[in-house]
C-alpha cells in the first residue's frame, strides 16, 4: 500500500516524534521560544528577526516543492466569514508559521471528526509537488467500519444523509479540514513565486490566492498550509515554489467552465464594431513597488486594435491587481458564414438544449465523477475534489457544461485560417516582460447568443453577463420583454443563457455573478446583477414593464432574494428548485457560532443577516403586485420540496391566493392567482420529462423552459405606480423603496421597516413601522386617475401634497416638504441608502487598500499582507481591481474619489493618524476604549465609519492594540455570502476557535453613526 493511499491507517505509518528543542536548535537558538509564551517579546521578535528583505534580492534558479511533510487530518471546517484554526491548544497557524510551535507526538490535537477525538502528526512525502493526507479516512474511523459513519452519504453502510437536514449538518460533515507542515533551507533571501490550491502561512505571512510573489528567509523557512478535505478525508495540497518570469506576470489562462477568469474579454461578433471593456490580472513578484509598467493587448491579426495602458497607481510589493483595458475593433471581425464546432470560451448548444446541470453542492458532492480543483465559495477554503464513486451516472461535465458549440458559434474564416481571434496580454516593466494568450469568441453575423462586458460603477471592475436575441429578432421590432435569468452554483452565465431556449419577443439576459464558482445572488453578487439589468436596458431597446426573473437552483434562490428584495423592478417571479436561505441550504447545525456565542453576541450576528432571511422578505409580495410560479422536482434531493412549500405557505399566511398542483402541467394565469405551485413528479434536481417518460412538455430543458410558468410571468406587466403596494426592509443600503414611495430615515437603524400605502379618491394614505421620513412620489396621484387638487396624509392628519414631483414627509409632525421634478431631498451626515453599514457595505463603491508605512519594516510588511490578503480576494472572488497603495500615496483626490480600507494600528498607517480621534471606537497602545469601556490586551479591531475628512466616503479600519492584535483581523473574510459584519467588532485571539463569542464588544452605529448602547454588546472580560 502507497504511503499517500487514503486507505493507508495508522498502523501502516511511522510514527513521528519532532521536539520543540530540536526545532529551536535548526532555527538558531532558545530566542525562538521567548514569543511563544510573552507577547511583548513575540512583537519584538517580529520587529526585528523576523524583519523580511526588501529592495532586489536574488530569485530561486529552480522549481523546487519541499518533499518532507508532516500532516494532520481530519479537523472540522467552520465555513464563511472566520477562518478557524484547528491547531489550539498546541499553538495556531501563526505559531506554526513562525516555528514557536511544531508538531511532535506530544502534540495530539482533538478533532470532532475524529474516532476517539484524537488525531496526530504524520510524515509523508510529496509527490508530484502534491502533499496528500494518507491518514484521514483512517482516523475518522480506525476500526475500519465500527463507528458512526460521519461521512457516509449513501451507498455505503449506514447511509445517514438525509435530504432535509443531514445528521450532522451538511458543511459540519461534507467539509473537512487538514494541515501540511514543512521547513526547508534556503541560502538566501531569495524570491520566489508561490503556485498553491491551499491557503499557506509562509514565514508569518498568509497567501490565500495563486500566484503570489513571496521572499523566502535566509536560512529555516516554516510553511504551514490548509486544504479542504471532501467527505472528510479527499483532498490533497498542491504546492511549488517557482522562479519568478518577470518582476509583473500576467495571471493565466485560468479558466471557469471554458471562460477565462483572469483576462475578461467579451465576444466578438462577425461584421460588428466592437469596442468594450476588458480586463487583465498581474501580480508583482517582487518585493519593490513598480511604478513604471504598461499592459499591452496585442492582437494577432489586423481587426483589432492594439491598446496599451501604464498600469496606475504602482502596484505594491507582491499585490496582484486586475487592470483594465479594452477589446475594440476598426471595422469588425470578417468572418465567413460557415458553421461548425469552435473551441473558444465555450458553451451549450444553440438551441439552448443544454445549459448545463446544476452543479450545485451538495448535489455536485454526491454525484460529479469529475476530478476539479478550484476554491470553494460555499467554504472559502481552497479544494481539490474527488468524490467517491456512488454507483450514480453523473452527467459528462464534458458534454453538459463545456460544451460550448452549435448554431450560435462560427468558425471564424481569417486570413490565417484560424477559428478564433486571439490577444496577448503582454505586462512589460523596462526590458522585462511577461505575457499571455487568450482566445476571443467569434460568433456569426445572425448567431443568438453572446457574452458581452461592461465596466461595473460599483469598484471599476470589468463583470460580464450573456444574453440571447428574440427568436423572431430579425423580423420584429422592440421594445423587449426580459427574461432575466440566473444560473445556479458552479454555472456560468453563458450555459444558463443557453439553457433558456430563445423566445419570441424577448430577450434573455442572464447575469454572471461574482466568483471563482458563480457564488451568489446576495451581496455584491445582488447588486451587480442589477449593474448587470441596468446595463442591458441602457444598450437594447427593452420594455421596463415587462422584465420577469427567473432563475434554477442557486438561480432559483436568487430569483427569491432579488425578486423580493427588489420586486418593483420585476413584473413576475419563476423560481425554479429555489432554496430558501444558506441556514437551510447548506445547515451547520455544529458552527461555533451557534455552540459557542453568548445569546446577546449571537443577537447581533443575526441582526447582520436579517437583510437575507427568507420568509420576512415575502411581505414584499404581500400586495399582489408580483406575480410568482413556482416549479420543484418532487424527487429533488438538493432542494427539497419543503423549501419551496415553505416559501409558498408563507405567501399564502400573508392573504396572497395560493394555487398549487402535483403534476406535469399547470396551465394558470396571474388572472387567476396570485402564485402559482407546480410540483412533478419523478423530476430530480435539473430535468426534463423526456427523460422519465416517452412525453415531451416543451422544448429545451422543462425545468428551466417549463412553458406554463413561461406563460404565467409573460401574462404579467410591471405597474410602476400600482394603487397598492406593501414595502418591508432592514437595511436602507440594501433597498429604501418601492415604485412611488422611499424611506428617507428610520426611527431605528438595522431594524425591521413596512410600509403600506395606498391611493383611492380620498388621498393617500400611508401606515408605517419604524419610518421618521418618507419620500412619496405625488405622480402618483395622475396615474391612477384620482383628482390631484389636494389630499390627506392621514397618518399625520391633514396636509397638502403637491400634484406633481416628489413630497417628503416628516412622521414626527413637521409637515410635508415638496421637492418639484424628481429629485431628492439633500442627504445629511447619516445611515441612509448611500451610507448604511456594515462592513461588507465599503466594497460596494470604488475603494482602494491602504496599509500602513509609519512603523518598523516588519510592521510594514504584515500591513501590506493583510492588505495583499484581501487584494488576493477580491480579485479572484468579486474579480474587481482591489487596488493597494501606501498610505504616503492618499492625497485628497484620494479621498474624495474612494472608499478606503486602512490596515494597521494608528501609529502605523497616517491616514489613520488624522482621522482617530474622530472615530468613536478609539484604539491605542495595548488598549481600545468605547464610551467608558476599556479592554486591553492583544486585541484586534475592524469597524466601518464615515471618513471624517470626507463625509461622502466610507472607511473600514483593520487594527488592533499591538502587532498580534492587528495580525488576528486576518482571520475575517468580508466577501463571501453570509458574512455576519457589524459596524464595529472588537475581539481577542480566541476568534480562532469560538468565532463570534472572541468579541469584547461589537454593535452597530445609530443613525447619526455614533455608539448606541441598544445596537451594541460589550462585556468586560479578562484580557491577556
Amino acid at each position: 500500500m502507497s504511503s499517500d493511499d487514503p486507505r493507508s491507517t495508522t498502523a501502516d505509518r511511522e510514527s513521528i516524534d519532532i521536539s520543540r528543542r530540536d526545532f529551536a536548535k535548526a532555527a538558531g537558538g532558545a530566542a525562538l521560544f521567548a514569543g511563544a509564551t510573552d507577547a511583548g517579546a513575540a512583537d519584538q521578535l517580529r520587529q526585528t528577526d523576523r524583519t523580511p528583505i526588501e529592495g532586489t534580492v536574488d530569485t530561486i534558479t529552480e522549481s523546487f516543492t519541499p518533499q518532507d511533510w508532516y500532516t494532520i487530518a481530519p479537523f472540522q471546517y467552520q465555513r464563511r466569514d472566520t477562518s478557524v484554526g484547528s491547531l489550539f491548544p498546541r499553538g495556531g497557524a501563526d505559531d506554526f508559521s513562525t516555528g514557536e510551535s511544531t508538531p511532535s507526538l506530544d502534540g495530539e490535537l482533538q478533532s470532532a471528526f475524529a474516532g476517539g477525538s484524537e488525531v496526530r502528526w504524520e510524515q509523508v512525502q510529496a509527490s508530484g509537488g502534491t502533499v496528500g493526507f494518507p491518514q484521514a479516512r483512517s482516523e475518522i474511523d480506525p476500526t475500519g467500519g465500527n463507528l458512526t459513519p460521519l461521512t457516509d452519504f449513501g451507498g455505503g453502510a449506514g447511509g445517514l444523509f438525509d435530504d432535509f437536514q443531514d445528521w450532522f449538518g451538511i458543511g459540519g460533515s461534507l467539509y473537512g479540514k487538514g494541515y501540511a507542515f514543512t521547513t526547508f533551507e534556503v541560502d538566501g533571501p531569495k524570491r520566489a513565486v508561490l503556485e498553491t490550491d491551499a491557503t499557506v502561512w509562509l514565514n508569518g505571512h498568509r497567501h490565500e490566492e495563486s500566484p503570489a510573489g513571496v521572499v523566502l528567509q535566509d536560512g529555516t523557512n516554516y510553511l504551514l498550509a490548509s486544504s479542504l478535505l471532501i467527505y472528510g478525508f479527499i483532498g490533497s495540497v498542491t504546492l511549488t515554489f517557482r522562479p519568478p518570469e518577470a518582476p509583473v506576470e500576467v495571471n493565466g489562462p485560468a479558466t471557469f467552465r471554458g471562460i477565462p477568469q483572469n483576462i475578461i474579454v467579451p465576444d466578438l461578433r462577425v461584421g460588428e464594431e466592437t469596442d468594450l471593456p476588458a480586463s487583465v490580472r498581474v501580480t508583482n513578484t517582487t518585493g519593490e513597488p513598480v511604478d513604471e509598467a504598461t499592459l499591452t493587448v496585442a492582437p494577432d491579426n489586423e481587426y483589432l486594435v492594439e491598446q496599451q495602458v501604464d498600469i496606475d497607481p504602482p502596484l505594491a510589493p507582491f499585490e496582484t491587481r486586475r487592470v483594465n483595458t479594452r477589446i475594440q475593433t476598426g471595422t469588425g471581425a470578417a468572418g465567413s458564414d460557415s458553421s461548425s464546432t469552435q473551441a473558444g470560451n465555450g458553451g451549450g448548444d444553440g438551441n439552448g438544449q443544454q445549459g448545463g446541470p446544476p452543479g450545485e453542492l451538495p448535489d455536485q458532492a454526491k454525484a460529479n465523477a469529475t476530478r476539479s480543483t478550484t476554491r470553494s465559495e460555499v467554504t472559502g477554503e481552497a479544494m481539490t475534489h474527488t468524490p467517491p464513486e456512488t454507483g450514480q451516472e453523473a452527467e459528462s461535465m464534458s458534454d453538459s457544461l463545456t460544451s460550448m458549440a452549435g448554431d450560435d458559434v462560427s468558425t471564424t474564416t481569417l486570413e490565417t485560417s484560424r477559428d478564433v481571434l486571439s490577444v496577448t496580454a503582454r505586462a512589460e516593466v523596462g526590458d522585462q516582460r511577461h505575457s499571455e494568450t487568450v482566445d476571443i469568441r467569434v460568433a456569426d453575423a445572425d448567431a443568438n447568443r453572446r457574452m458581452t462586458t461592461f465596466e461595473s460603477e460599483i469598484d471599476g471592475s470589468v463583470q460580464y453577463f450573456t444574453y440571447r436575441r428574440p427568436a423572431n429578432d430579425e423580423s420584429s421590432t422592440g421594445p423587449y420583454e426580459v427574461v432575466f435569468s440566473l444560473h445556479g452554483a458552479n454555472v456560468n452565465s453563458w450555459n444558463q443563457a443557453g439553457a433558456n431556449i430563445p423566445r419570441e419577443d424577448a430577450y434573455v439576459v442572464a447575469p454572471d455573478a461574482r466568483g471563482p464558482v458563480n457564488y451568489d445572488h446576495e451581496d455584491l453578487g445582488r447588486v451587480d446583477d442589477l449593474e448587470a439589468l441596468r446595463v442591458a436596458m441602457d444598450r437594447f431597446d427593452l420594455d421596463e414593464s415587462n422584465v420577469y426573473i427567473s432563475g434554477h437552483s442557486m438561480g432559483g434562490h436568487g430569483t427569491w432574494h432579488i425578486g423580493l428584495t427588489n420586486n418593483d423592478r420585476f413584473a413576475a417571479l419563476a423560481p425554479s428548485s429555489g432554496w430558501t436561505d444558506h441556514e437551510t441550504y447548506i445547515t451547520v447545525v455544529w458552527g461555533r457560532d451557534k455552540l459557542h456565542a453568548y445569546p446577546g453576541l449571537k443577537a447581533l450576528k443575526e441582526k447582520a443577516l436579517q437583510k437575507n432571511l427568507a420568509m420576512p422578505k415575502t411581505q414584499n409580495a404581500e400586495d399582489g403586485n408580483t406575480p410568482i410560479f413556482v416549479l420543484q422536482g418532487g424527487e429533488d434531493t438538493s432542494v427539497p420540496s419543503m423549501q419551496p412549500r415553505s416559501y409558498v405557505r408563507a405567501l399564502a399566511n400573508r392573504g396572497l391566493d395560493v394555487d398549487g398542483e402535483v403534476g406535469y402541467r399547470h396551465q394558470v394565469t396571474p388572472a387567476d392567482t396570485d402564485v402559482a405551485y407546480l410540483e412533478v413528479p419523478n423530476a430530480d434536481h435539473y430535468w426534463d420529462k423526456n427523460e422519465f417518460s416517452d412525453e415531451t412538455i416543451g422544448p429545451g430543458k422543462d425545468t428551466v423552459n417549463h412553458p406554463d410558468m413561461f406563460e404565467f410571468i409573460r401574462s404579467s406587466t410591471n405597474d410602476p405606480y400600482p394603487e397598492s403596494l406593501t414595502f418591508f426592509t432592514t437595511n436602507l443600503r440594501i433597498e429604501d423603496g418601492k415604485h412611488w414611495v422611499r424611506v428617507v430615515e428610520q426611527d431605528q437603524v438595522h431594524a425591521p421597516t413596512r410600509v403600506d400605502a395606498s391611493v383611492s379618491s380620498d388621498g393617500i394614505h400611508v401606515e408605517t413601522e419604524n419610518v421618521a421620513r418618507l419620500e412619496v412620489d405625488t405622480q402618483v396621484l395622475r396615474e391612477v386617475d384620482v383628482d390631484a387638487d389636494s389630499r390627506v396624509y392621514t397618518p399625520v392628519g391633514s396636509a397638502s401634497l403637491p400634484g406633481r414631483g416628489h413630497a417628503t414627509v416628516d412622521l414626527s409632525g413637521n409637515g410635508v416638504r415638496a421637492n418639484r421634478g424628481r429629485g431628492r431631498p439633500s442627504r445629511g451626515v447619516g445611515k441612509d441608502a448611500d451610507q448604511y453599514g456594515p462592513m461588507k457595505e465599503i466594497h460596494q463603491k470604488p475603494y482602494r487598500l491602504v496599509y500602513g508605512t509609519q512603523a518598523s519594516d516588519a510592521e510594514t510588511a504584515m500591513n501590506r499582507n493583510l492588505a495583499n490578503i484581501r487584494s488576493q480576494r477580491l480579485v479572484t472572488r468579486a474579480r474587481a481591481p482591489a487596488t493597494v497603495i501606501p498610505d504616503t500615496a492618499v492625497d485628497r483626490a484620494t479621498m474624495d474619489e474612494y472608499n478606503l480600507i486602512l490596515f494597521g494600528r494608528p501609529s502605523a498607517n497616517s491616514v489613520y493618524q488624522q482621522v482617530q480621534q474622530s472615530i468613536p471606537v478609539r484604539v491605542g497602545d495595548g488598549t481600545v476604549r468605547i464610551k467608558d469601556d476599556t479592554w486591553s490586551g492583544d486585541l484586534a479591531v475592524s469597524l466601518l465609519y464615515p471618513n471624517p475628512r470626507n463625509r461622502e466616503k466610507l472607511l473600514q479600519i483593520e487594527t488592533g492594540t499591538s502587532l498580534a492584535g492587528v495580525q488576528l483581523t486576518r482571520v475575517r473574510d468580508w466577501t463571501p455570502t453570509q458574512t455576519a459584519a457589524a459596524d464595529y467588532m472588537v475581539f481577542d485571539e480566541s476568534v480562532r476557535f469560538q468565532k463570534w463569542n472572541a468579541c469584547v464588544a461589537a454593535g452597530y452605529f445609530d443613525k447619526h453613526w455614533q455608539v448606541d448602547d441598544e445596537l451594541g454588546f460589550r462585556r468586560q472580560v479578562e484580557t491577556r
